[in-house]
C-alpha cells in the first residue's frame, strides 16, 4: 500500500499490531509508511518495462532494495532483484495509451483483488511497489509494468493503484476506502413506520459485542486479547483497513514515527488504548519508520503471544503491553 515518498501511507499496513493490529495497519500498511502484507514478487508476472535514466534518490529517501533483496516472506524464491531491461519488439500500435488523470481516478476494479499497501518513490516511480491480494487471496508485490490477474499495473500512488485489463479501460484499487457496493449490499431495507430497534454501530464495521468480549483491560497500560478475536480480525481485513489512517511524521526531514488518526473510543484501536494522534514508534522493538523493519514486524507479529508498542502521546513516550491468550 505502503507510503509518502518514503512510504506508505502501508495499507493492510499494520492491521493487527496493537495486537499485531497496529502493526499490520502500519506494515500493511500501510498505507503510508508501508504495505500490510507485502509478500514476494509474483514469479509469473510480466517483467517491468525498461527503465530510463533515473536520477539518484536523495539520501533521506528510503531505499526499497533491502525489502526486495531480503524477501522475508518467501525463502524459496530468494532475493528479489529488478529484472534487466527486456528488448522491445516494434509492433504496430493502434492507439496511444490512455493518460491517467490523478484528479479523476478510474472506477473501482471488479473482482476480489485488494490493495494492501504501497511503497512510493516520487523521484523514481519505477522503483515503487504495491502489495496486492490476487483472486486466490495471496498477497504479492507488484511494480509498474507487471500483471496481476491479466491486468497490467499502470501506476502506483500513495493510496491507489491503477490497473488496465487486456483490451479494457483502466480501473483502480484504493486503500482505506469504504466499499460502497458492500455497504449497499449489506444495508438494511427501508424501515416501515414501525420504529426500528436502536442498534449500536461501530465506525470500523466490526461487531462491538465481539470487541467488548474479546478485549479486557488489565491495568492502565496492559490489555488481554482473546486469540479467537485475533483470528476473527485477521479474517476480516477489509474492515480492519478502515479502522484508522496511518501517516508518517517527520521532524527535521526525517521520519520519526507514524501517527494514527480517525480513532474513536468505541473502535478496535480505541478499545486497545490507542488515542487519536498517537505517534507509533516501535512494535516489539521493530522500528515502524523503516519499511523493511515494519514488514518484518508484520510477518512475525501475527502469531506472537505478547506485543509491546512504544508510542508518543502529546510529547510523552509511553508503552502499552498486549497479551494474546
Amino acid at each position: 500500500m505502503a507510503s509518502s515518498s518514503r512510504q506508505r501511507r502501508t495499507v493492510a499496513a499494520i492491521l493487527l499490531s496493537t495486537l499485531g493490529l497496529t502493526g499490520i495497519l502500519v506494515a500493511q500498511g500501510g498505507t503510508q509508511i508501508i504495505a500490510a502484507a507485502a509478500l514476494p514478487l509474483d514469479p509469473s508476472a510480466v517483467a517491468p518495462a525498461p527503465l530510463g535514466d533515473v536520477r539518484p534518490a536523495p539520501p533521506e529517501e528510503v531505499d526499497a532494495t533491502g525489502i526486495l533483496r531480503r524477501n522475508i516472506f518467501d525463502s524459496e524464491t530468494g532475493p528479489l532483484e529488478r529484472n534487466p531491461p527486456v528488448a522491445v519488439v516494434d509492433e504496430p500500435v493502434d492507439e496511444e495509451p490512455e493518460e491517467i488523470d490523478p484528479n479523476a481516478p478510474p472506477p473501482r476494479c471488479d473482482g476480489s483483488m485488494r490493495l494492501v499497501g504501497a511503497f512510493v518513490r516520487m523521484r523514481s516511480p519505477d522503483d515503487s511497489f504495491a502489495a496486492i491480494t490476487n483472486a486466490t487471496g495471496e498477497a504479492l508485490l507488484y511494480q509498474t509494468g507487471m500483471e496481476i490477474d491479466s491486468r497490467e499495473v499502470l501506476a502506483i500512488q500513495h493510496n491507489r493503484v491503477i490497473l488496465r485489463p487486456r483490451g479494457g479501460s483502466p480501473c483502480s484499487l484504493t486503500m482505506f476506502a469504504a466499499d460502497e457496493d458492500e455497504r449497499v449490499a449489506t444495508a438494511p431495507a427501508p424501515a416501515r413506520p414501525t420504529p426500528a430497534r436502536p442498534r449500536r454501530a461501530s465506525a470500523d464495521g466490526l461487531d462491538p459485542a465481539a470487541l467488548e468480549a474479546g478485549i479486557s483491560q488489565v491495568s492502565e497500560r496492559e490489555y488481554a486479547i482473546d486469540r479467537g478475536l485475533v483470528n476473527q480480525l485477521l479474517a476480516n481485513q477489509a474492515a480492519l483497513m478502515r479502522t484508522a489512517r496511518v501517516i508518517p511524521h517527520e521532524e527535521g526531514g526525517q521520519v520519526v514515527g507514524v501517527k494514527l488518526y480517525g480513532i474513536r473510543r468505541s473502535s478496535l484501536l480505541g478499545r486497545l488504548g490507542i488515542q487519536n494522534g498517537d505517534m507509533l514508534r516501535t512494535i516489539n522493538g521493530y522500528d515502524m519508520t523503516a519499511p523493511d523493519s515494519a514488514l518484518e514486524a508484520y510477518a512475525r507479529l501475527r502469531s506472537a503471544d505478547r506485543i509491546t508498542i512504544n508510542l508518543n502521546r502529546r510529547g510523552s513516550d509511553q508503552t502499552i503491553d498486549y497479551q494474546i491468550r
